[in-house]
């Protein structure tokens, strides 16, 4: 064990030691081998051909004359940095999943490619990986450390694997995922009800918006609070509605000896549930959510018929088309409170989304780094005024250019914070040049400035979000956002994990619409562990056990 205990220390220690030579930003100057070495930019000459396969969603929209095959990405990393791109294959999202994992098995590779997570242990215990440590310390700019960093490191530590970086982790903001109380406050109004402070009033709202007729139509057809009949995710969720009772749903959970645990099998799960079906039983919940994805709760918003709903900070998007509709119409996000006081944390997941690796023994290895050192200058460094890279005006629409961008990254907690605050003060001071040094969501200032001062509806959506990023920074921020402590894929969690899902959520749904007994949850954590649960357990927490 203590080799083990050595290795994961050396992952780490990696990371720190990825700080050391951060590089000056350049613009694409050709150099010779020996300059090559250490320059963000440095530009191939004669060009190579890079082969790589990633998923391309069908949905994608590309400026006139632009396709996957030829973008205004593809054609930067030519004339920048000497890098053809050229698509061994690309796929469907679920497809790319599967022809990849054939693939895997086969030994037949791309040069470049993305990857899951699982993906990523399967290639690295393969040793089909090529290590990147070295190119990354060489290559890799000062702006893309530190944004790389931004999370504390656990993006790239979970890309390293015996003192290895083997991958490229894309790096995300797990804090826009914080699971916000969204309250329709034109229903409070009329029912002369205060604003949810403590859970208990959540609780007497739920009620009241179930049988007081807040929308007026003399029947009673509301419901208190909105659910989804997948349960989780950013619409109509409980997983806000379970972090009031200190229960993590879906998230690894650290206990006092460091030991990961999973939090839907925790006891504060018990309580929680139990209140649900009681809700479920007096008519607060709408006795088909069991059938209704999110869609159609939306559907149900814009009805009339729900008053509360947990979600993320863009729900207001959601909510749009039921504002329209329904003039008077308003909600407002609030931080969920606690069932005994003690502030809630907001559970979320990993700071890495997913990796772009290497096949081992591929000759310009430092490729992958300088197109993630392109990304980040253009998207978040001194291009980011170079709009047409992420979003593009066409025909009266907005399409998407950014996703086209190979080797990305977002940004991390650290910097979203950052982002918003400076947002914050922008729009309250009317400045919007106090957002010189955000890098996102600056695209929320005229809009919300616009809502504020005029009203005007067609920026509710924006100034909304904005109110609950408000929400977001005021309540779930330094240990308030609880992050899943583990972002990988053990070899039991491939293979039973969608087994053990399913039954966490036909058991909590059962729970919930009382067609089992609460106690039900207890014979659900015997059958999770015995199902798979506890060696997953135990594969995650080896590398950290006794001697």
């Amino acid at each position: 064990m203590k080799g083990k205990r050595l290795a994961v220390l050396t992952s780490y220690g990696i990371v720190l030691s990825l700080l050391l030579s951060a590089s000056s930003p350049g613009t694409g100057r050709i150099l010779n081998s020996a300059e090559h070495e250490g320059y963000p930019f440095g530009k191939y000459d004669p060009p190579i051909q890079l082969h790589i396969a990633r998923p391309v969603d069908q949905t994608w929209t590309y400026p006139g004359g632009d396709s996957i095959e030829d973008n205004i990405w593809y054609r930067e990393y030519r004339s920048l940095l000497g890098i053809e791109i050229e698509h061994d294959w690309t796929a469907l999202p679920g497809e790319y999943s599967r022809k990849l994992n054939v693939l895997i098995a086969l030994g037949s590779l791309p040069e470049m490619f993305s990857v899951s997570a699982g993906q990523l242990k399967q290639l690295a215990d393969a040793d089909q990986l090529e290590d990147l440590t070295a190119v990354y310390e060489r290559f890799a700019s000062g702006r893309t450390k530190k944004l790389q960093l931004g999370d504390g490191g656990a993006a790239l530590a979970s890309a390293t694997f015996n003192g290895k970086l083997l991958a490229i982790p894309i790096v995300n903001a797990p804090i826009y995922e914080a699971n916000l109380l969204w309250v329709r406050t034109d229903w409070l109004d009329k029912l002369g009800l205060p604003e949810p402070k403590t859970l208990e009033e959540v609780f007497a709202i739920a009620d009241a918006f179930t049988g007081q007729d807040p929308d007026g139509n003399n029947r009673q057809d509301t419901f208190g609070l909105a659910i989804n009949n997948y349960l989780y995710g950013g619409i109509a969720s409980v997983t806000g509605f379970f972090n009031a009772y200190h229960a993590y749903p879906q998230t690894w959970i650290k206990d006092g000896n460091g030991q990961v645990m999973y939090g839907s099998i925790q006891p504060e799960m018990k309580r929680a549930l139990g209140k649900l079906q009681e809700m479920y039983r007096s008519g607060q919940l709408d006795r088909e959510f069991g059938v209704k994805d999110s869609d159609q709760v939306v559907e149900d918003i814009a009805a009339n018929k729900l008053g509360m709903t947990f979600g993320a900070n863009w729900n207001p998007y959601v909510f749009l088309d039921a504002v329209r509709q329904n003039p008077g119409m308003e909600w407002k996000p609030y931080a969920v409170p606690s069932v005994d006081g003690v502030p809630a944390k907001a559970s979320v997941g990993f700071s890495a989304s997913g990796y772009v690796v290497v096949r081992k023994g591929y000759q310009h290895p430092e490729a992958v780094v300088k197109m993630l050192n392109l990304h980040e200058e253009v998207v978040h460094g001194a291009r980011r005024g170079e709009g047409e890279f992420i979003t593009v005006e066409e025909a009266g629409g907005r399409i998407n250019t950014s996703r086209l961008s190979f080797v990305q990254s977002g940004v991390s907690n650290e910097d979203v914070a950052e982002s918003l605050s400076l947002l914050r003060e922008a729009i309250r001071n009317e400045d919007g040049s106090l957002l010189k040094d955000a890098l996102t969501e600056t695209d929320k200032y005229g809009p919300t400035l616009d809502y504020l001062t005029t009203g005007n509806m067609d920026n509710w959506a924006v100034a909304h979000q904005y109110f609950g990023f408000e929400t977001t920074m005021d309540h779930y921020s330094g240990d308030r956002l609880l992050m899943t402590a583990f972002g990988g894929q053990t070899p039991t969690m491939t293979e039973k994990w969608a087994m053990l899902d399913r039954l966490e959520k036909e058991t909590f749904t059962k729970i919930i619409m009382g067609a089992v007994s609460i106690d039900e949850f207890d014979r659900f954590v015997k059958d999770w562990n015995r199902l798979g649960g506890k060696a997953i357990l135990e594969e995650i927490n080896e590398p950290y056990g006794g001697e």
